[in-house]
């Protein structure tokens, strides 16, 4: 009978396995994907750029070429496309429209007769889609790359233009190659510090996160430990507690006095991992509903102005739901002085047949002013450890936690703990 469930296990891994093969290669598939609005949005603007070039750039090349060169006839519609090509080039490829311009300027004087060589050998179209080329290659392409234009652009320059007006056009050029290099620079040595910002928000949470669940699990140490202690207290005493157990029923309590004997000493182990030995010295007990008025008073003496309530009977709690609960109010007030000084604050605790609720409520600040900016719920926020913490200790009882502000500027958190180990179970 163990062979049917044996292949049945191995169809179900392999399902398992071809099930996430798949999803891994439909998440690269996607990743190949632009998303549908930025692909109409390029397209959108590729065609404004062609329109730009054939209806704007292309007539003016019509219209400024014949003075400068000798042409005419359908020769000129001709050269006035051939020099609008780098034009089309630049908001694309830069590289190629740097050096599409380049070859024009050369061949249009070595082919053509030159009328008027003030201040170049070409028309003064091309010469502004020349230097609007430079200082394109020079902006959006690697160093490496830009040294190609850095060489070209100045002996282009001095070659076909006037003389006396050399000089002034490599300085152009110089302060183009630095203008440009300097703010690639910048530009990208601000997107790096923008990722490294991102990553150290990212970690600092994930600490935050991870620390909040240390303390949980220190805390929930204790309940675990007080209860597998009793376990190994019941079971060692029961053979002296109890008459004419039977020779098994012994063997019984033993094994499972034994059990929880490693099962006490795991959870040790795994806490000396987590307590620092700053928290291990500490050997207080836990606090939990019934220290609440010590909480509330020693905010009271520190100046804020705290009124709490209880509504039905309160009673006894597991040990986990009692601990929550109090850190749950400890850090809600904490925030509140925090983030609205002198605001009042009102704690409701509210005993159900199935469940503690808990409220903490703020108004605005007593002088008027608006609170802080108070961060919300979000695991993914760079601020909001506390409100993490709170959401953290809710989960861990099967519990719910909610926070954010209030219609009159204040802020509330309201969580329900369930006191039932079932309903917990079930809620997971």
């Amino acid at each position: 009978m163990r062979i049917p469930t044996l292949s049945r296990n191995r169809a179900d891994r392999t399902d398992g396995r071809r099930t996430r093969v798949l999803s891994t290669l439909r998440k690269v598939a996607a990743l190949g994907r632009a998303d549908p609005a930025d692909v109409r949005h390029a397209r959108v603007l590729a065609a404004l750029w062609m329109l730009a070039a054939l209806g704007v750039y292309f007539p003016i090349a019509l219209l400024g070429t014949p003075p400068v060169l000798d042409v005419d006839g359908d020769l000129l519609a001709v050269v006035a496309v051939v020099m609008t090509v780098p034009f089309w080039l630049l908001r694309s490829y830069p590289v190629a429209a740097w050096y599409a311009a380049v070859v024009v300027a050369v061949v249009l004087p070595s082919t053509l007769d030159v009328l008027n060589e003030d201040p170049w050998r070409w028309p003064p179209l091309l010469g502004v889609t020349l230097i609007a080329a430079y200082a394109n290659i020079c902006a959006r392409t690697p160093r490496r790359i830009a040294a190609g234009a850095w060489v070209s652009a100045p002996v282009l320059f001095w070659v076909y233009s006037v003389p006396e007006g050399r000089p002034g056009w490599l300085i152009v050029l110089v302060a183009i190659a630095v203008v440009t290099d300097i703010t690639r620079t910048l530009r990208r040595t601000r997107r790096a510090l923008g990722q490294e910002r991102a990553l150290t928000e990212a970690e600092k949470e994930r600490r935050a996160v991870l620390e909040e669940r240390a303390r949980i699990a220190r805390d929930l140490h204790d309940v675990v430990a007080h209860h597998m202690s009793m376990v190994v207290v019941q079971a060692e005493t029961a053979p002296y507690r109890l008459t004419d157990l039977s020779v098994e029923a012994t063997a019984d309590f033993a094994a499972i006095s034994r059990t929880a004997r490693e099962a006490l000493n795991e959870v040790r182990g795994l806490l000396g991992v987590l307590r620092s030995d700053e928290i291990s010295a500490d050997l207080r007990p836990q606090p939990g509903l019934a220290d609440l008025a010590d909480l509330v008073a020693t905010a009271v003496r520190a100046g804020a102005d705290v009124e709490v309530a209880e509504v039905g009977e309160r009673r006894s709690v597991r040990p986990g739901v009692d601990v929550g609960a109090y850190r749950i109010v400890q850090e809600s007030l904490a925030n509140a002085a925090r983030h609205a000084p002198g605001a009042p604050v009102r704690v409701e605790v509210e005993y159900s047949p199935d469940a503690v609720e808990l409220s903490v409520v703020n108004a605005a600040t007593a002088d008027g002013r608006q609170p802080v900016e108070r961060p919300q719920l979000d695991p993914g926020a760079p601020e909001g450890h506390g409100l993490t913490g709170m959401a953290e200790r809710a989960t861990v009882v099967g519990g719910e936690l909610r926070a954010g502000p209030t219609p009159d500027g204040g802020f509330a958190v309201w969580a329900r703990l369930p006191t039932s180990s079932l309903e917990a179970m079930g809620e997971r």
